[in-house]
């Protein structure tokens, strides 16, 4: 920018700064514009907001639902407090959780232990299931046949009774939104074109705002739902044990703990704020002030994204902290440069030393606001929507903190009296004065220390892994970690997967049968079922079943396993099959069969689900020798073998995030190398000022490697947090240092004068970041307490090294030419 430029600028500024008044009431009515539109504000945490965009396993999984079924299910156990399982007390009693279950609206259905077909308790002949199925409802089954054999089910064990036989199961299907999913398929059909016509893009516009209302009115429905099932819950929890998993319930937990943490911690980090800002300043105002300053801006980005119709999802659900842990860092630094120069006798008084303090403070507030936004911009490059949008909103939380701060900070300073500060502390913390001691006297020592935390740091993130598991989100004395450890070792896993495999599809043909000879055949697709198919499909079922990461797995092997304790263990030929399921009443057919095998696609299901609480597994190795076997072994081609679910999903997005780390990094290198030319004008100071940001960030990943912390959806935004907070400590130095060496011309005096003067800011903004950030170290969601507590010790690392390993550097670095430099 000329110089003439930037002048017509600061006049504009500066005329603005003098109608304070009229600044206020503007800032007063977008307040009132963003708290109506912040209504509309709201948390998504469904699977869409856990896949990559565009990811082919995310279409193939949504091409798998909709032939079959889903895991938009939930799984409810029961668990007698007293007598037996199969007690008349306890059957009555599951009995009216389920019918209590049936009649939450949203559940479509819900298929229990009750309603388990028994063929064996007596024994009933595979020619006779036409005439009727007995259940544990029926008066003249034999209960004590019944355990063993609920037992003995490859259907029924660990699916509808523990493996244990002190728990039984039920799973409660939840209705799908038939508009949402319309809207949903016909915006993928337009977005799948290459090029649309105006007609078509005129329906996507609309669909987009149509899909936000019907998708924002669902969310509220299956909450509703969520919470009527967990009332439910507590009230049988008197007559029994009682749980509940499945994937709803994960997301419903991580949208409740999120919202929590974000009222509870979101009102202590304010209060810890305020603790620390009297303690600095002594004085009221410069404790409400700078609150004021960040709630305005929260309440400003939270409207935006109201009006916007942007939800937050779990890796985005820290924002509000955020926002006000880096907005009131911006005002501390105008605070006590306002307090610096009121020190200054020679000073300007009143509006004048206003004007002077924000004048001064624009440049490195506005490069420090850019170089954030740079690194938080860096996340709109991921594939992952969450992370993509948590790097918009911060982008434009971080611009409306610059803007709330440099314009009603100052208007409110205006009109509030003139009054000196009682205590304008002159000397330096302690700490201060200690890292400005040691920068000066020993710059190899630290610079020689650095180099080994950086060696320590590369070992580390060598060693950084992908093992999450959801499980490991939630405390361990959370009702749902608990819920999801019962049934992952009780009921057979917790995280669902399919694997789908494709044979020639079933042609309608006419075959005489004995079963239908004088009435329409109500299930022709009976034919395309055959030995040779099932063989086949029991090779991967049992592949699937060895492996230990692997709990229950379900197709119509189960079904066929079943039929053969009824035939000696023969198995059953072609034409016994066709007969069999000709004789299946349709209720088992509707349960049994379809969720399985889709005669019409040629497709046969296997529904899986692994144990989340043994050891950690490779998932991605999962899916590939499933695939080689099928392949390989069984003859099937590449495109007739697909695994999915959300296993393959939830691995998808884990890669994704590593991924994502490493451009990340090298994003936020290169846009804050660029903002410290341009601001500093020197390639020596930019290089520097990267170095010890470069070096906090590393360290942080580096331990979480040596600390066998997991990269997650949360923790993967702390590199880029860590730099784009950081970097703020070292434009703030630097911008100082070039001031102080043109004034001096000595760089030890100047590291001195810089401790002295911008070190108290540094201090105070670091001390607020660090506290800010360690409380949400007492969340309940096991991410936020990771993103607390390695947020913090990057600022620890980064206000560490911005006061030792840089002052160090430039030491060392010196010329003198630079000082002739500055000077002229």
């Amino acid at each position: 920018m000329s110089n003439a430029r930037f002048a017509s600028v600061q006049a504009w500024y500066l005329a603005m700064l003098a109608r304070p008044v009229t600044v206020l009431v503007i800032g007063a009515i977008l307040g009132a514009l963003a708290a109506y539109y912040s209504t509309r504000f709201a948390f998504d945490a469904s699977a869409e907001t856990l896949v990559v965009e565009g990811d082919p396993d995310f279409a193939a999984y949504e091409a798998i639902t909709k032939t079959f079924t889903g895991d938009d299910f939930l799984v409810i156990t029961f668990s007698p407090h007293e007598g037996p399982l199969l007690s008349d007390a306890s059957i009555e009693r599951m009995g009216e959780l389920q019918d209590r279950l049936v009649a939450v609206q949203g559940v479509s259905s819900v298929f229990s232990l009750l309603d388990a077909p028994l063929l064996r308790s007596p024994p009933v002949p595979l020619t006779q299931l036409a005439q009727g199925l007995k259940t544990l409802r029926s008066p003249e089954v034999d209960r004590s046949l019944a355990i063993a054999e609920l037992h003995g089910s490859p259907l029924f064990r660990e699916l509808l009774i523990s493996s244990d036989g002190t728990a039984g199961a039920m799973r409660a299907n939840m209705a799908p939104d038939e508009t949402l999913e319309r809207i949903t398929d016909r915006r993928s059909d337009l977005r799948s074109k290459a090029t649309l016509s105006d007609q078509e893009r005129a329906e996507l516009s609309r669909l987009d705002h149509e899909y936000t209302d019907v998708r924002e009115k669902f969310l509220d429905s299956r909450a509703a739902l969520i919470a009527e099932i967990r009332d439910i819950q507590r009230e049988f929890s008197a007559f029994g044990r009682v749980h509940i998993g499945g994937v709803p319930m994960i997301a419903a937990d991580m949208i409740a703990f999120v919202t929590n943490d974000l009222l509870i911690f979101g009102g202590t980090v304010v209060l810890l704020i305020m603790l620390v800002l009297y303690v600095a300043f002594r004085q009221i105002r410069w404790v409400l002030l700078p609150l004021a300053v960040a709630g305005m801006t929260v309440l400003y980005t939270i409207g935006l994204l109201g009006w916007m119709q942007k939800p937050a999802t779990v890796v985005s659900s820290n924002f509000v902290a955020l926002l006000l842990i880096m907005t009131i860092s911006l005002t501390i630094h105008l605070i006590v440069r306002y307090r610096e120069l009121q020190a200054l006798e020679t000073g300007p008084r009143g509006g004048d030393l206003v004007s002077e303090t924000m004048i001064s403070k624009f440049a490195p507030c506005l490069y420090t606001a850019l170089t954030t936004i740079a690194a938080f911009g860096s996340l709109t490059v991921s594939s992952i929507v969450p992370v993509e949008d948590f790097g918009w909103m911060m982008c434009l939380g971080v611009a409306l903190a610059f803007l709330a701060a440099f314009t009603l900070f100052p208007a409110v300073l205006r009109l509030l009296d003139d009054a000196q500060d009682k205590e304008l502390e002159k000397a330096e913390a302690a700490l201060i004065r200690s890292l400005s001691e040691v920068s000066r006297s020993r710059p190899v020592l630290i610079s020689c220390l650095s180099l080994i935390i950086a060696i320590l740091a590369a070992f580390g993130i060598s060693r950084l892994s992908l093992d999450n598991r959801f499980m490991d989100y939630f405390q361990e004395d959370t009702e749902i970690y608990q819920g999801m450890v019962y049934i992952d070792q009780n009921l057979g896993g917790t995280v669902p997967f399919e694997v789908v495999v494709t044979f020639k599809p079933w042609e309608q043909v006419e075959i005489e049968d004995d079963f239908f000879a004088d009435e329409v055949d109500p299930f022709p697709e009976r034919y395309w079922f055959s030995r040779d198919k099932l063989d086949r499909l029991e090779v991967l079922h049992k592949a699937l079943e060895a492996r230990p990461e692997v709990g229950k797995v379900l197709s119509m092997s189960s079904l066929d396993e079943l039929a053969r304790q009824f035939t000696d263990g023969k198995a059953l030929t072609d034409l016994e099959i066709v007969g069999v399921l000709g004789a299946v009443p349709q209720t088992i057919k509707t349960e049994l069969i379809d969720p399985y095998a889709s005669p019409t696609t040629g497709q046969m299901r296997l529904s899986g689900r692994v144990k989340e609480s043994g050891p950690y597994f490779d998932r991605d190795a999962l899916v590939t020798e499933v695939e080689s076997l099928a392949q390989e072994e069984l003859g099937f081609q590449a495109d007739e073998i697909v695994v999915s679910g959300m296993v393959v999903l939830f691995n998808g997005m884990l890669q994704e995030l590593f991924a994502s780390q490493r451009d990340t990094l090298v994003y936020v290198v290169l846009a804050t190398f660029a903002m410290f030319l341009i601001l500093l004008r020197s390639l020596k100071f930019a290089l520097l000022g990267l170095i010890p940001n470069l070096l906090s960030a590393a360290a942080v990943l580096g331990f979480m490697g040596i600390a066998h912390i997991p990269l997650d959806m949360m923790t993967t935004t702390i590199a880029a947090i860590s730099v784009g907070i950081g970097v703020d400590f070292a434009i703030h130095y630097l911008h100082r240092y070039r001031a102080e060496l043109a004034d001096k011309g000595d760089a030890k005096a100047s590291v001195a004068a810089c401790h002295a003067s911008i070190g108290r800011a540094l201090y105070l903004t670091g001390i607020t970041i660090i506290i800010g950030f360690s409380v949400l170290v007492f969340s309940n969601f096991v991410p936020t307490i990771m993103f607390g507590m390695l947020v913090s010790v990057a600022m620890g690392l980064s206000f560490i090294a911005n006061l030792t390993l840089l002052p160090s550097l430039l030491v060392l670095t010196h010329r003198d030419i630079e000082t002739k430099a500055l000077q002229s």
